[in-house]
């Protein structure tokens, strides 16, 4: 029985395909269809049932990620042709899915937490580069490198943020 902070099918839905709608607006257009981005962003809160909780785990997780990022762009590991805005609202919505479309990630253990991130992270930047909405001045294999190692940290770490809340 789903208690009544559960997300409902049709939440969990909207939520990845939120998150899927953010990632190709981004990857393909960067910043010029960052409106659409900002209202799915609230739309999301407009519909949530722990608005409180979800502003926390947004707050927390994409301060976070985007201090990751500026770090990563500061060694020299990314590079964009303008400043990545649209990024910044990725890592928003994709600390909206911690305890939605991702929420079955807290029932795996640390290691699978681990690879998980480590793959389906680093992967996401490496399609990125792919569509040319990031630079990768290490090449495709040494970024792969860095990137896994930091998303085999920062998808638990996040996990974990969201589970605080939750």
């Amino acid at each position: 029985m789903k208690s009544d902070s559960s997300p409902s099918t049709l939440s969990l839905v909207f939520n990845a395909l939120s998150f899927q709608c953010i990632w190709w607006l981004g990857v393909l257009y960067q910043n010029q269809f960052i409106a659409i981005s900002v209202l799915l962003v609230l739309f999301h809160f407009a519909l949530s049932k722990n608005k409180k909780s979800d502003l926390l785990v947004l707050l927390g997780v994409s301060t976070l990620g985007i201090v990751v990022d500026i770090s990563l762009i500061h060694f020299g590991v990314f590079e964009f042709a303008t400043a990545p805005w649209w990024l910044g609202l990725l890592w928003c919505f994709f600390a909206l899915t911690l305890n939605s479309s991702l929420a079955f990630a807290h029932k795996l253990r640390l290691p699978l937490q681990l690879i998980l991130g480590g793959v389906s992270g680093s992967l996401s930047y490496l399609a990125g580069a792919n569509f040319g909405a990031v630079v990768l001045p290490f090449g495709t294999i040494y970024s792969a490198i860095i990137l896994a190692v930091i998303w085999s940290a920062l998808f638990p770490v996040s996990m974990t943020i969201a589970a605080r809340f939750k």
